[in-house]
């Protein structure tokens, strides 16, 4: 075995050297790409929620709006009727509270 390089080993090292730092540039390639896609994904997603959160709040508004529109139309007819009625809507109301009771005292005599 010789000390000395041969041209053939000198030139096996240099294919060697060549394929280390080809294969680091690819590796550094890989990773610049990947954290440029896995930003761009971010952002996109971040954007799609900005976007979802946004359309929730003016539906959330829109349907709060709706819902007290609504509440304040059936508290009119509710007031129509028990001054339209007011007998009647004394009978329902005893009649309530004394189901209520009743289940409440059956529920006390389970436990």
């Amino acid at each position: 075995m010789s000390l000395f390089k041969t041209p053939r080993t000198s030139l096996a090292e240099e294919r060697l050297e060549k394929e280390i730092h080809d294969l680091m540039h690819a590796l550094e390639h890989l990773r610049s790409s990947a954290s440029h896609d896995t930003r761009h994904g971010y952002e996109q997603l971040r954007a799609r929620a900005e976007d979802l959160l946004q359309h929730s709040r003016h539906h959330c508004h829109d349907t709060g709006h709706s819902l007290a529109r609504h509440c304040h139309q059936v508290g009119q007819c509710t007031r129509d009727c028990v001054r339209s009625h007011p007998w009647a809507s004394l009978a329902v109301g005893v009649g309530a509270a004394a189901l209520f009771g009743l289940l409440f005292a059956r529920d006390r005599h389970r436990h």
